[in-house]
């Protein structure tokens, strides 16, 4: 984590052309860009200022091969910061995301909480696809995606007000302060606050059919209002209701101190919290009476002449509200030298997660009623100490130790009213689940010769897992399940060779691996007469990448890259149906992915510059055991293709952005029978049109207008997006 922190000292958002050629992420040492032994797109602090950001998912929705929906956008719906991801077709529990050197991945599900990092923290953002498990362990399949927070190393004071309107209602509001004394102490604190209105994107969809026996299909009440429409696997289905806005609320807050201990030493530390609240508006029901004209929410309904069965429980079915989660993170570091030529790095951090919702029963109305409260609090700890020197004249070694634990203690409770958390009657069922990797890692980088740079690495890690669980629908009820672990040694070789000046070419190959989340192996849950359960005996997914790319420089500010990959996917976690009552996790899959990869960025003038990049992601199912229909498909939340372009440019007073992403069509089950788009739970292609226009009407004082979804296009990533929605910002900088 440090090395990465001291790698931001040297530009940060001071000079973004300066910050650009260095980073840290590829090889865990600095070095330039075009160096790089992989394809890395840099978020500078001039990017972030270009766009209109409200969480970590709007600033990177130019980089190539990146695919994000859901709670990763600021402007998206109020749900839960968690979303659909995939980085070269690799899903979000197979790429790793770091925020200055830590997962920030839930330690219950594997998952990624966007919301986590405060946007006006933000210094840089580096993503390098592809396997570097050789340097940073578990998850790293499909990439890392590592953020870097400023540092206190110099003077900023900024205050930022936004205003939205239309599907982006509501008010953000954020203070920044750092600066940097005289006796080397540095200082660093923030507050931010978002309150959203939030939107109706969720909807209630019903089949004809009948109550099951004894009750009979007769009398119907006839009404009006429903919508003929299909499921995404083209099934026929009435649109009869909503679920209504989701409001939410969100608070980031930082507070960071380091300290010069001489020239090269120095020690820091600090702690990061960040809060999330969802809450619940009333649903519609767009149904009426035929012969009345009341609203209808509930009854045996005569729609088109077919028999209709709709509950309260429609209403709620899909509804995790109320909704909180929070994540409060310590850490604290060393960074400096031993001698002249040994560069120590030490770190250490930990992260605490609040994450709870609650279900309703099938008897409960729409804001009463017995249900379920889901509590999940869980934990990771992180250290690293790595030591960085040089072998004779040509060679650079980086070597460490590095630990990793997960903790997870979920408790489900019976309520009296799902709306109301603290009505809780008795603990139902609960799980518990540690997990630590122990790792060594070491790359040698070698300067064959003036041209061509080696890279030889590789990591092993030890894996160790154990947990219990309660389950009262059970026999026997109580399970205490042994300590096991399992090794993964994760070899990596790549290779720089510069052609000139001007052009670059890359190539490498390396292993990589993902150890199962808690939730895979511990969990077991009833919903609706079904139950899925963990399996304790989970293997590592694993993964295998190679890649060829290329560099060239058409000018000073202008570059054109080029990759091709193939990544090679084995012990997949999968969903096997045992039963028609049970289902249960196992390693069952084998997945290929092949893959292009292009990217422009050409300055145009002086004060305009235009980004272009598209990714084709060929992405096949090569094996299945728990379901062979899924054979041949395509891997989920994997778009085919994803296309990107930008422009960007700043004239005396004025600046601003014109974006455009366009992302194809993927799938949510394995068979890809969901091809429908147009309708609830669909993911549909679209093309996303952003646009921002920025004023400074006197030093450090700005203002700007964005409108999200520029062509207003309707179009359902599981959730309807946001329609066209438009922002107003003030930013005072002194």
């Amino acid at each position: 984590m440090s090395g990465m922190l001291h790698a931001a000292y040297a530009a940060d958002d001071a000079n973004d052309d300066e910050m650009v050629l260095v980073i840290t992420t590829p090889t865990r040492t600095n070095i330039a860009v075009s160096d790089a032994p992989a394809a890395v797109t840099v978020v500078t602090a001039k990017d972030i200022k270009a766009k209109n950001v409200s969480r970590l998912g709007d600033v990177l929705d130019q980089v190539p091969s990146l695919f994000m929906r859901g709670g990763a956008l600021g402007q998206s719906q109020g749900t839960i910061g968690t979303s659909g991801m995939s980085l070269r077709g690799v899903d979000q529990n197979k790429t790793l995301v770091l925020l200055d050197g830590q997962p920030i991945q839930d330690a219950s599900s594997g998952k990624v909480e966007w919301r986590i990092p405060f946007v006006e923290d933000i210094s840089r953002i580096e993503v390098v696809p592809g396997a570097f498990s050789s340097l940073y362990g578990s998850n790293a399949i499909g990439g890392v995606i590592n953020i870097i927070t400023k540092q206190p190393d110099r003077h900023e004071f900024s205050v930022k007000v936004k205003k939205g309107w239309s599907d982006a209602s509501g008010e953000d509001a954020s203070v920044y302060y750092r600066d940097k004394m005289d006796n080397g102490l540095g200082i660093a604190a923030g507050l931010g606050y978002q309150d959203r209105d939030s939107y109706v994107n969720d909807f209630v969809t019903k089949a004809s059919a009948c109550p099951p026996p004894p009750a009979a299909c007769t009398p119907l009440t006839p009404v009006t209002g429903w919508k003929a429409i299909t499921t995404r696997e083209g099934a026929p289905v009435y649109l009869v209701g909503d679920l209504g806005r989701v409001p939410w609320n969100a608070a980031n807050a930082t507070a960071k101190l380091s300290y010069d201990l001489n020239d090269t030493d120095k020690i820091y530390t600090g702690v990061n919290y960040q809060q999330t609240n969802l809450y619940h508006s009333q649903f519609n029901t767009y149904l009426r009476d035929a012969t009345t004209g009341a609203p209808v929410s509930s009854g045996l309904l005569d729609i088109n002449g077919q028999p209709v069965n709709l509950t309260n429980f429609d209403f709620t079915l899909f509804s995790s509200l109320p909704l909180h989660e929070s994540a409060t993170r310590y850490f604290v570091g060393y960074d400096g030298r031993i001698g002249t030529d040994y560069e120590l790095k030490l770190d250490l951090a930990k992260i605490s997660r609040e994450y709870s919702f609650t279900f309703a029963s099938p008897a409960s109305t729409w804001d009463s009623g017995p249900g379920s409260l889901y509590d999940t609090p869980n934990t990771g700890l992180d250290g690293t100490a790595q030591l960085s020197f040089p072998v004779g004249s040509h060679q650079i070694l980086v070597t460490g130790l590095a630990l990793h634990e997960d903790s997870v203690n979920q408790k489900i409770y019976s309520l009296s009213n799902w709306r109301n958390p603290d009505t809780k009657t008795g603990l139902g069922n609960y799980y518990n689940g540690d997990s630590t990797i122990t790792s060594i890692f070491a790359q040698d980088e070698i300067n064959a010769t003036d041209k061509l740079t080696i890279y030889l690495g590789g990591r092993l890690d030890n894996w160790k897992t154990s947990g219990d669980s309660l389950n009262n629908s059970a026999t026997p009820p109580y399970t205490l399940y042994p300590s096991r672990s399992a090794n993964a040694f994760s070899p990596k070789l790549s290779m720089v060779y510069k052609l000139s000046d001007d052009a670059t070419l890359r190539a490498s190959f390396g292993r990589s691996f993902r150890a199962p989340a808690n939730q895979d192996m511990y969990t077991s849950s009833t919903s609706r007469g079904r139950t899925t359960v963990g399996d304790p005996n989970l293997q590592p997914e694993r993964g295998t990448t190679w890649e060829l790319g290329s560099e060239y420089r058409v000018t000073e500010a202008s570059k054109v890259t080029a990759t091709i990959y193939e990544t090679q996917l084995s012990n997949l976690i999968y969903l096997q149906q045992v039963s028609p009552t049970l289902s249960q996790r196992i390693n069952a899959g084998k997945a290929r992915i092949r893959g292009i990869e292009l990217d422009a960025s050409i300055k145009l003038t002086s004060w305009m510059e235009l980004d272009a990049n598209y990714a084709y992601i060929d992405s096949v199912i090569l094996e299945n055991e728990t379901d062979p229909l899924s054979v041949g498909k395509r891997l989920t939340d994997s778009p085919k293709n994803i296309a990107g372009i930008s422009l960007t440019a700043k004239r005396g007073e004025w600046s601003g952005s014109l974006s455009a992403r366009y992302v194809s069509h993927t799938f949510w089950t394995a068979k890809n029978t969901d091809v429908v788009e147009g309708v609830p739970g669909s993911y549909d292609a679209h093309t996303m049109v952003n646009a921002k226009l920025g004023y400074e009407f006197a030093k450090g004082v700005k203002g700007s207008v964005a409108i999200n979804n520029l062509l207003d296009t309707e179009a359902y990533s599981y959730f309807l997006l946001p329609g066209r929605n438009v922002t107003a910002e003030m930013n005072f900088s002194f």
